[in-house]
């Protein structure tokens, strides 16, 4: 009977642990994938947790999406050109020209959405 418990008791743990992540999916957000990385990564310091709850929640417009995506573009746009120049005076450029591991992931996801919505419009 006790070994019931602790395993309702884990399973009841577990659920409420990832319960940002739940709401987040339920709610089709299309960020959820970075709110469960957050939920996982930073869940355990309670702060974490609830910073994940809170962005589950939170209502996203397309404006903050699109506002969202131009930032990132023009940062990965920044370290690119930052790159070509550094080329062309032919010193050692600090940032390789188009890096995969160093434009941050967000950056990545952003420009890639921004790819994808171009090509599913035309």
């Amino acid at each position: 009977m006790l070994k019931i418990v602790e395993g309702a008791a884990l399973i009841g743990a577990t659920m409420l642990y990832f319960a940002p992540s739940m709401i987040a999916d339920a709610r089709e957000r299309k960020d959820a994938f970075a709110v469960t990385m957050v939920n996982i990564l930073l869940g355990w310091t309670v702060i974490g947790w609830f910073a994940a709850l809170l962005w589950a929640r939170h209502p996203v417009s397309d404006r903050q999406l699109r506002h969202f995506t131009s930032r990132a573009k023009r940062a990965v746009a920044k370290v690119t050109v930052d790159a070509l120049v550094a080329r062309v005076e032919g010193r050692a450029s600090s940032v390789p020209l188009f890096n995969r591991r160093l434009v941050p992931v967000v950056a990545r996801i952003a420009a890639d959405s921004a790819h994808a919505g171009r090509h599913h419009k035309g």
